[in-house]
C-alpha cells in the first residue's frame, strides 16, 4: 500500500507503472544510486540502537530510502530481527527471498542476493514468495541480476524496477552482452567479429583505443536500455507472454525457469487477464501451459453447459477465426444444411482443445494462431484427449459424427469413442459423406433453440459462471443483432465484436442476486474510473477485463476490472474499475 508507486498495465505478472521519486520512473525501468539513499547493512554501525536510529536521517527525502538491513546467506535467515521503522516519503526495504515472514509496508521492496539466484528453481521460487508476501501495489527491485537475454523473464516473473550493476561488472571482466546471449569480448575483438554497430562498439574496432573496458561497459549498458523499450513495449501492447517465449530459448536456465513459472498456475492465473488486444500466439510445446489455454479448458468443462442435443459433430479447427468465417466452415454449413439445427457442434484444436460452437468469438478461441504441420505431438494428444473425454462425461448424446482426418482422427479413434467417422476433407465426396452421415444421425433428433440464444447463454455462463445464462435469459427475450433484449425492448446485454458481454444496467440487476463478478463499494457516488480505496471488498474470481457489476450503499453499476478482485481490495492507488454505467440507489 503506497502512494510512490501506481501501477498503470499489466499483463499478467508483468506490470507497467510509474514511481514517483526525485524523478518519475517509468517501470519497468533502470533505478540509480542518485535515485536512493541506503542505510547499508546493520553490521556497518556500532550499535543496533544506532542503526534503528538512522531513520530519523532519512526522513523528507523525496529519493528512496533504503532501510537498514541484516544480511544473510541465500538460503538462511537473518540473525537479528528489526522493528518496523516509518518515513514520511518513499520507503525501501530489503526482503530474504526464502524468508516465510510477511515484511512490514514499503513502497520498494528489494530482493536480497538476487544476484545469487542463478538456479532456474530458486529464481522462480524467490520471485513469486516475494510478490506474494508484499502489497499488490509495492515495486519489486531486483538488484545486479539484469541482463539483455534474461530481461522480459524477469519482468514476466513480476519485476519491476533493475540496475546495471551486472552490465557494468560484466563489462569490467570483458564480458560482451547482446539478448542472445554473452561471449568473451576479447576473442571476439581478435576474430574482428563484434556483431553490434553501436558507437561503443564502433570504437572498440579501432584498434588504437585505449579505453575498450570503459566501452565495453558502455554498450553491455546501452544493449540493456534497448533491451528494456522491447519488453516494455511488450508489455504495453500485451505480448509479453510471446516475447519471453521467443526469448527463452537463449539458454536452457531459461526455459527451465518458464517451465518451472507455468507450473505455478494459481500465480500466474490470478494475475492474467481474461482477455488481449493481440493475437494468441501458440509457437511453442510451452504454450500449452499458458494460462488463457488452461483457463479456457477449465470453463469449457465446468461453467459452459452444452445445449440438450442428442447428436454431437467433432470438427476440425481452421486457420481463420471465428471457425464459422473459414472456407472450410462455411463448406460444412453447407453440407449440413437444416440438420444445424438439429446437432451440437464442437471444434476439436491445439492448444484450446475444445471449442463449442457457441463460444467460437470467446477469447482465445477467435484470436489465436499455431503452427500448423497436421503433426500432433505426445503433449497434444493426451490434452485433448483427456479433455474430450471429460467433455463427454459430463455432456451425453446418443449419436457422434467426427467429420476428422489424419491424425486427429486416429487420436479420436483411439480414445474409445463411438463415432461415425466420415474421414474429414472438404472436397465434394467428402462433404457429401458428412451430408449423409448428418442426415442419418439427425433422424428423430430434438431441435435445439435459436443459435444466437444458445451464444448468449454459453457466453453468459462462461463469463459469469453457472446460471448467469439462465438469470439473464430468463422469460422473453428478444434477439437484435448482436443485442439482446427483454420484452419491453430494455437492452439486457451486447456480445461485443472481440468475444466478451457488455452488460446493460438492466442485465446487471439480473446477474445481481448470483453475488458474482462484484465489487462493493463504500457510501458514495463514484465519478467517473472507481480507485483502488473505494472499493470495500470485491470478488476473487474477478482478473483484469471482466465485466463487473459495482454496487455501494448509493450507487449501482457496471464497468470493466482493470485489476484482479483480490488486488482491488490489498492496493490504495490505481483503477480499479472503468466505470461504464452508474447511478444512485
Amino acid at each position: 500500500m503506497t502512494k510512490y508507486f501506481e501501477i498503470l498495465r499489466r499483463d499478467g505478472p508483468a506490470r507497467m507503472g510509474k514511481l514517483l521519486l526525485n524523478r518519475q520512473i517509468s517501470t519497468p525501468g533502470v533505478i540509480t544510486p542518485d535515485d536512493y539513499l541506503s542505510a547499508g547493512s546493520i553490521y556497518s554501525y556500532n550499535s543496533l540502537d544506532e542503526a534503528i536510529a538512522i531513520q530519523e536521517g532519512l526522513k523528507g527525502q523525496k529519493k528512496l530510502a533504503i532501510l537498514p538491513y541484516v544480511p544473510s546467506a541465500l538460503h538462511s535467515e537473518p540473525a537479528l530481527e528489526l522493528p518496523a521503522m516509518d518515513l514520511d516519503g518513499p520507503k525501501g526495504l530489503l526482503v530474504h527471498p526464502f524468508r516465510e515472514k510477511t515484511p512490514e509496508g514499503a513502497d520498494v521492496y528489494l530482493m536480497g542476493n538476487a544476484g545469487s539466484l542463478k538456479n532456474p528453481r530458486d529464481l522462480v521460487k524467490a520471485i513469486i514468495g516475494v510478490r506474494d508476501k508484499t502489497a499488490p501495489d509495492s515495486a519489486l527491485y531486483a538488484p545486479a541480476l539484469a541482463t539483455p537475454a534474461n530481461l522480459a523473464l524477469l519482468v514476466y516473473l513480476g519485476i519491476d524496477l533493475i540496475d546495471g550493476t551486472r552490465m557494468i561488472a560484466d563489462g569490467l571482466l570483458g564480458r560482451y552482452h547482446t539478448r542472445d546471449g554473452v561471449w568473451s569480448a576479447k576473442e571476439l575483438a581478435e576474430r574482428d567479429e563484434l556483431f553490434c554497430l553501436c558507437p561503443h562498439c564502433q570504437k572498440m574496432r579501432e584498434k588504437e583505443t585505449r579505453q575498450e573496458t570503459d566501452l565495453l561497459v558502455a554498450h553491455n549498458l546501452q544493449k540493456l536500455d534497448e533491451e528494456l523499450l522491447a519488453v516494455r513495449e511488450a508489455v504495453r501492447t500485451q505480448t509479453i507472454r510471446e516475447y519471453v517465449e521467443r526469448q527463452m530459448r537463449v539458454t536452457p536456465d531459461q526455459t527451465a525457469a518458464l517451465r518451472l513459472l507455468d507450473a505455478e498456475h494459481r500465480y500466474l492465473e490470478r494475475r492474467t487477464p481474461v482477455s488481449r488486444r493481440s493475437a494468441f500466439y501458440a509457437n511453442c510445446a510451452e504454450s500449452l501451459q499458458r494460462v488463457e489455454v488452461t483457463r479456457f479448458a477449465e470453463r469449457v468443462l465446468e461453467r459452459y453447459q452444452a445445449p440438450q442435443s442428442d447428436v454431437l459433430l467433432l470438427l476440425p479447427c481452421s486457420a481463420r477465426k471465428p471457425y464459422s468465417t473459414s472456407r472450410s466452415h462455411r463448406l460444412f454449413a453447407e453440407a449440413i444444411g437444416s440438420a444445424r439445427r438439429y446437432l451440437h457442434e464442437l471444434i476439436l484444436t491445439s492448444p484450446l482443445a475444445l471449442v463449442p460452437r457457441e463460444l467460437e468469438e470467446a477469447y482465445p478461441a477467435a484470436s489465436y494462431d499455431v503452427p500448423v504441420t497436421g503433426r500432433w505431438d505426445r503433449e497434444e494428444r493426451a490434452w485433448l484427449a483427456g479433455c474430450l473425454k471429460a467433455y463427454l462425461k459430463k455432456n451425453r448424446y446418443v449419436r457422434i459424427v467426427a467429420h476428422l482426418d489424419g491424425e486427429l482422427e486416429e487420436l479420436v479413434r483411439e480414445s474409445g469413442i463411438d463415432a461415425v467417422y466420415t474421414g474429414g476433407g472438404t472436397n465434394g465426396p467428402a462433404l457429401a459423406r458428412l451430408g449423409e452421415a448428418i442426415k442419418e444421425a439427425c433422424r428423430n433428433a430434438a431441435r435445439l433453440p435459436d443459435l444466437r440464444l444458445l451464444r448468449y447463454r454459453a457466453h453468459a455462463d462462461f463469463y459469469f459462471g453457472q446460471g448467469a445464462g439462465d438469470a439473464l435469459l430468463a422469460g422473453k427475450i428478444v434477439v437484435r443483432g448482436r443485442e439482446i433484449q427483454d420484452e419491453n425492448k430494455r437492452p439486457l446485454a451486447t456480445w461485443t465484436i472481440n468475444g466478451n458481454m457488455a452488460l446493460s444496467m438492466a442485465g446487471a440487476k439480473r446477474l445481481e442476486p448470483l453475488g458474482r463478478y462484484t465489487v462493493r463499494i463504500g457510501d458514495f457516488l463514484p465519478r467517473g474510473s472507481l480507485l483502488a480505496p473505494g472499493v470495500v471488498d470485491a470478488d476473487e474470481e474477478i482478473r483484469p477485463g471482466d465485466e463487473v457489476i459495482v454496487e455501494g450503499e448509493q450507487a449501482f453499476g457496471i464497468g470493466r476490472a482493470k485489476m484482479s478482485g483480490w488486488e482491488m481490495v490489498a492496493s490504495r492507488r490505481g483503477v480499479a474499475v472503468e466505470i461504464r454505467h452508474i447511478k444512485e440507489r
